[in-house]
């Protein structure tokens, strides 16, 4: 097993440092080599670079540390994983003598430079371990990291996620990597293990996906503004001219400069700097951005644009007689690619970066359902697990915890509906079995933050969020919200107990929660909840609750609303209720809306990815609303699926405007492609299967 031969080694405070280790080799016939740097690390074997992945290994809660500085009192005691990678090396291996020299970066391990949730660093230097399993001529032998190793300065002389990487290469020689002398050794500190799981990494690292060039927008002196026409995560790779070239990047531009506040503001800039790099490619090795444009200042050529992110194929296809669907659709996919970084399903690529559990469990299904993304949810599955308190259950807002503010409902519940999700899409019995005690603690912890049936608190002193980002400022009530998702996420609960042969029961809960939302949100003048504000006839009519008044207010407000005056949360709650419903006409009216609130509003505004907030004013890269996408294929199309979506049904119904649609999805037991034609108040359907999936076409 990893971490019992070998011993983490430190760094001391040096900023991307690389570690050397020299193992001689005679006739080398296999060699197996586990390695973990934290935060990320870098493998090179006589110069040659292991592996085009980046960002290596994915982030997890590595272990304890002091959470009195964080943004809001915290108490919690969370569970710990390091991840390691393995790689077969032989390959790279000669008779003789080799260096095996690994580049460190501070990732989120060592994170000083944005501290808007506190320190919420892991650890004061960097750290490495390997074991080296090698068979050759002589026999086979483990070669571990033991402290007799040697650390060198890298040309890397500043790396920070947020603010990106300052490189220098004047006094570096790069034969240091295949074993030459340099300036400065400095001897490695054997360290003491710290409590936490060791796991062999199984979800992907990040890549770079696709490499494209970007236009010119201006020049002005020695400055020049690019366009890389969408926008993504990842960075720009070039060959500077100049003694000095820096580069800044941004989602917006503002009276012709780049526009920093969607991604930061002015105070946290993602920039690039590379001094005596000239005719050299560079890029950074420890950073990636979130931008469409960028400013490159001083002289550079063969400048590309790479996307970088988590290789997840896409798995659908979705296009339609309408514009506005077919930019939601693919706004919604290049948004959640460029949010899933290092197993972590991202809220931005940029100013936070943050493994939101409210953002996460709303965008699961869709993820799972448009994305190949199971071995990436199996991953962060178990963040969310590792983040909850060991002792009252509580889950928190980020996983891995790394602050971020939320509430114990549409946040928390994540420990819930993520599994219920994937139950629901891979038909996975396993993931209840394996988080069966971590649902029912959460369940437990969200009954101690109810009085008389409402959940009204969490923290003392620290968040309690309802819905967010409504298009005025939330007035939809936060035990309203919260109690609903206790509710959903008890009624999920059940549903899973059975499919695994266990008899739990919440239905005096489920009961007691519900007559207190009755009693204290409802009108029975008018058949309302919460005045029918930002979506509450929703919340109310998807659990059961309200009368054929209140559906019909829901029904008739959105009809001449004819947009969303929704938070994240009620988005998409709406929008499954009107698809569960068979409201299809409803739905499409609201998806493809050009008023504000919409979806088509961002998109007249030129947004080719989702925006954090209906009128533009926060990230402009943030896939929380983008969760009722699904409802394209389960409410335009009608398409429904058993558990593990073996057995689907079609059953579109007829919607005025739309003309037609062609999608695709790739189920995991086969692929369903659908045709259909909206003509003269009927629906002409086509569709094809193959693999085991069985489909039925209801009319």
């Amino acid at each position: 097993m990893f971490g019992k031969k070998s011993k983490w080694i430190g760094c001391g405070d040096l900023s991307t440092p690389i570690v050397l280790k020299t193992i001689e080799t005679q006739s080398p016939k296999k060699a197996v080599l586990n390695i973990c740097g934290l935060g990320y690390y870098e493998l090179f074997i006589n110069g040659r670079r292991v592996s085009e992945e980046f960002f290596k290994p994915v982030l997890s809660d590595y272990r304890d540390r002091d959470f009195s500085t964080y943004g809001y009192p915290l108490f919690d005691k969370t569970s710990h994983t390091v991840y390691y990678n393995r790689y077969d090396i032989t390959s790279y291996l000669q008779s003789g003598g080799n260096t095996i020299a690994v580049m460190l970066g501070n990732g989120f391990y060592r994170q000083k430079g944005r501290t808007c949730e506190g320190d919420t660093s892991f650890g004061e230097e960097l750290l490495l371990r390997f074991e080296l399993s090698l068979t050759d001529k002589t026999g086979t032998r483990d070669i571990c990291t033991d402290g007799t190793e040697k650390i060198v300065k890298s040309f890397i002389t500043e790396n920070n996620l947020f603010y990106g990487e300052t490189h220098d290469y004047a006094a570096f020689d790069f034969l240091i990597l295949t074993g030459g002398k340099a300036a400065e050794v400095f001897t490695p500190e054997v360290l003491p293990d710290f409590q936490t799981k060791f796991l062999k990494q199984r979800c992907k690292n990040d890549k770079i996906i696709r490499e494209s060039a970007p236009i010119i927008v201006s020049k002005q002196g020695d400055k020049t503004i690019y366009d890389a026409g969408i926008n993504l995560s990842g960075f720009v790779r070039m060959k500077p001219k100049s003694d000095c070239v820096r580069i800044r990047h941004a989602e917006n531009l503002k009276d012709g400069a780049l526009d920093f506040e969607s991604a930061g503001g002015d105070w946290q800039i993602s920039e690039n700097v590379y001094r005596n790099a000239q005719g050299r490619e560079v890029h950074p090795w420890f950073s990636w951005s979130g931008f469409r444009y960028f400013e490159i200042e001083g002289e550079a050529e063969d400048i590309v644009v790479c996307t970088v992110h988590t290789p997840l194929k896409i798995q659908s296809e979705f296009e339609c007689g309408n514009e506005t669907i077919n930019w939601l659709y693919s706004a919604y996919v290049q948004t959640q690619l460029c949010n899933m970084h290092g197993g972590v399903p991202s809220d931005c690529p940029h100013r936070e970066r943050l493994g939101y559990t409210g953002d996460g469990q709303l965008t699961a299904e869709t993820a799972m359902l448009t994305l190949n993304s199971r071995a990436f949810y199996d991953k962060w599955l178990w963040d969310i697990a590792d983040c909850q308190d060991i002792e009252s259950g509580h889950v928190q807002h980020t996983a891995p915890f790394l602050g971020g503010g939320g509430g114990p409902g549409g946040w928390g519940g994540a420990m819930v509906i993520v599994p219920y999700v994937y139950y629901k899409i891979y038909g996975d019995t396993r993931v209840i079995k394996k988080y069966f005690g971590n649902m029912q603690e959460f369940l437990r912890s969200m009954h101690g933050f109810t009085e008389n049936g409402l959940v009204v608190k969490e923290r003392e002193k620290g968040w309690c969020l309802g819905d967010w980002c409504t298009p005025e400022k939330v007035i939809l009530p936060e035990p309203f919200v919260n109690t609903f998702y206790y509710v959903r996420c008890m009624e999920f609960f059940q549903t899973m107990a059975a499919a695994i042969g266990k008899k739990v029961d919440y239905q005096a809960e489920i009961d007691l929660c519900k007559r207190a939302m009755q009693e204290r949100y409802f009108d029975d003048k008018t058949g309302n909840y919460c005045d029918g504000v930002q979506g509450a006839n929703a919340f109310a009519l998807s659990i059961g609750l309200g009368d054929k008044r209140t559906k019909e207010n829901l029904l008739a407000h959105y009809r001449d609303f004819k947009a969303f005056d929704t938070g994240i949360f009620g988005t998409d709650i709406l929008t499954e209720y009107l698809t569960s419903i068979g409201e299809i006409q409803l739905l499409y009216d609201l998806l493809s809306s050009n008023k504000y609130p919409s979806f088509g509003a961002m998109k007249a505004q030129g947004a080719t990815t989702i925006w954090e907030s209906w009128s533009g004013d926060a990230s402009h890269n943030h896939p929380m609303f983008g969760g009722c996408v699904r409802q394209l294929f389960y409410g335009l199309l009608g398409i429904t699926a058993d558990v593990g979506c073996k057995n689907i049904t079609v059953a579109p119904k007829y919607i005025d405007g739309i003309g037609f649609i062609r999608a695709k999805l790739r189920f995991p037991q086969g692929t369903l492609r659908v045709c259909c034609q909206y003509k003269d108040g009927k629906v002409f359907t086509q569709y094809k299967a193959s693999g085991k999936i069985k489909v039925s076409l209801k009319k």
